[in-house]
């Protein structure tokens, strides 16, 4: 038994580092490729338009984009902002419950001023 797991992990590991180039079959996915969750994307975003839909990774929202909040399941319907830009919306436990908690991507530092 002891053996066949082991020649099993073998076989796995063989199979993840067998993919050419820096892309892998799991994670470092390209924009517009089909995800299960957002840290397989590059861009650290996996979304999907309605609850049957298929996920695709995608780019993170930019400044004045309609954007979610992040989340602990990693699938959004909006993606969080860029890095630098704050999601300013609705941030209630109802807002996540019912998928209605979106925002807008501003940058904090720019309208301080």
């Amino acid at each position: 038994m002891e053996k066949v797991l082991v020649l099993l992990l073998v076989a796995l590991v063989a199979v993840a580092y067998a993919a050419p180039g820096p892309r892998g079959l799991f994670v470092n996915l390209d924009d517009g490729e089909i995800c299960l969750n957002s840290m397989q994307c590059k861009s650290k975003c996996c979304q999907h338009d309605t609850i049957l839909g298929i996920a695709r990774c995608t780019h993170k929202a930019m400044e004045n984009s309609e954007c979610s909040p992040k989340t602990v399941y990693g699938v959004y319907y909006r993606c969080p902002c860029e890095r630098g830009l704050t999601c300013e919306g609705d941030k209630t436990i109802l807002g996540a419950i019912t998928n209605t908690n979106y925002g807008i991507c501003l940058d904090v530092g720019r309208s301080k001023q």
